[in-house]
């Protein structure tokens, strides 16, 4: 089973990335900086999302879906968060589309795990491992390119 120790930790990264997505965007490195931050944000929540599949044997049924209950929400907050915060010119649409592109597609991810977990359990463990795995990557090379 996962520590609570370590869950707590990643809670609290997740909050702590969250609070950076609030404010206005000044400009288009401003704005780029905030999508960077939201990617971080959304990167945690897939990883502690993944972290489910890989200890599913060690892990209750009731306490995996609260993990990926709030992972769910934290990246439903990340879209809606960022989403807020209005472009200040055309060239930042560009930046926006692609991060609430891949931030909306981690949260479909894991609202179907979370699914399927409330159901069957997951049927393919590996291959939703790949493809968290491949939304992590992603993820964190949007947010090193805008850093």
């Amino acid at each position: 089973m996962i520590s609570s120790a370590r869950l707590a930790s990643l809670a609290l990264l997740t909050a702590l990335l969250l609070s950076a997505c609030v404010s206005p965007a000044w400009d288009d490195h401003d704005y780029a900086l905030k999508a960077g931050k939201t990617a971080e944000s959304a990167v945690s929540a897939v990883r502690f999302a993944r972290s489910v599949v890989a200890y599913r044997d060690r892990m209750t049924g009731p306490y995996a879906e609260v993990v990926l209950t709030e992972a769910v929400q934290d990246l439903s907050s990340v879209n809606d968060q960022f989403g807020g915060v209005q472009p200040p010119s055309d060239s930042s649409d560009r930046v926006r589309d692609e991060v609430l592109r891949l931030t909306e597609e981690a949260e479909t991810e894991v609202e179907d795990l979370l699914i399927q977990w409330r159901r069957d359990g997951v049927k393919d463990p590996a291959a939703v491992t790949r493809e968290l795995d491949r939304l992590a990557g992603e993820l964190s090379d949007f947010a090193e390119k805008h850093r």
